[in-house]
């Protein structure tokens, strides 16, 4: 598991009139928000305390059981990456699997796509099409350096 910043959600302000722990969760619609001023909390280290005790009260509130370790949790897939691979998505309009690359054509960079029929070829078969085809439009367009 990875290693969590003791200051996770804090941010150390040290400006002209402002110097404070500034404590901002913000999850799944919920937020948090707090300022911690040097000054009124006695000086900068127990202005972090009590801005690290606020931020793990607040926290287990937004972010439930997983709190700390939320924000490491596994994602979901984005619905536009539906398929999981970079650059191939599943188009319910044309009921297609679609390869989406990056030409360079005369020095100016253009989007392509290649439709891969889910009604020709099958899912499974217009799936792995398109992430062929992506893959070596990928490679065909590499800048060489």
């Amino acid at each position: 598991m990875k290693r969590l910043d003791p200051l996770h959600h804090i941010s150390i302000i040290e400006s002209r009139g402002t110097n404070c722990a500034w404590v901002r969760i913000k999850y799944d619609n919920k937020s948090f928000q707090e300022s911690f001023p040097f000054k009124k909390y006695g000086g900068k280290d127990k202005a972090i305390k009590a801005a690290m005790k606020k931020r793990d009260e607040e926290g287990r509130k937004i972010y439930g059981e997983n709190w700390p370790f939320t924000k490491f949790s596994p994602r979901k897939v984005s619905p536009l990456n539906s398929s999981g691979e970079i650059g191939v998505s599943y188009s319910e309009s044309d009921h297609a699997w679609v390869a989406t690359w990056q030409e360079n054509i005369d020095g100016n960079r253009r989007q392509r796509n290649a439709y891969f029929s889910i009604n020709k070829y099958g899912d499974k078969k217009a799936r792995t099409m398109a992430i062929q085809r992506r893959r070596a439009e990928v490679e065909k367009n590499k800048i060489a350096s």
